[in-house]
């Protein structure tokens, strides 16, 4: 089963926060290291975080390999939670977002 999950760009602005703000006060609290991958006891605490990994080619270092910490709908309530960010006063819950569909423009003939 593939459960939905959210890079920091993602959970920032459902937390009311900026990307680097969150990434901060995450290594503050001792979620993420000073790599923004998770740290200490969160480590393997997969109900909460994921590290998706992939490689990519970099025009002087050549294929580089990287981890990217992505939070699952448990994580971003945990994080809120240990952040002290109430939920209740974001305009929608993540869980329950609906994604806007793109709608073509069309011209009136």
């Amino acid at each position: 089963m593939h459960r939905r999950t959210y890079t920091l760009d993602q959970a920032a602005p459902l937390l009311n926060l900026g990307r680097n703000t969150l990434a901060r006060r995450l290594r503050q609290a001792g979620v993420l290291g000073s790599d923004n991958l998770p740290a200490g006891p969160y480590r393997g605490k997969t109900q909460w975080l994921r590290v998706a990994t992939g490689t990519y080619h970099h025009p002087i270092s050549g294929w580089t390999h990287y981890g990217r910490t992505e939070f699952t709908d448990a994580g971003l309530d945990h994080i809120a939670a240990k952040l002290g960010i109430d939920l209740a006063h974001l305009p929608a819950h993540h869980a329950r977002r609906v994604t806007p569909q793109a709608h073509e423009a069309r011209s009136i003939s």
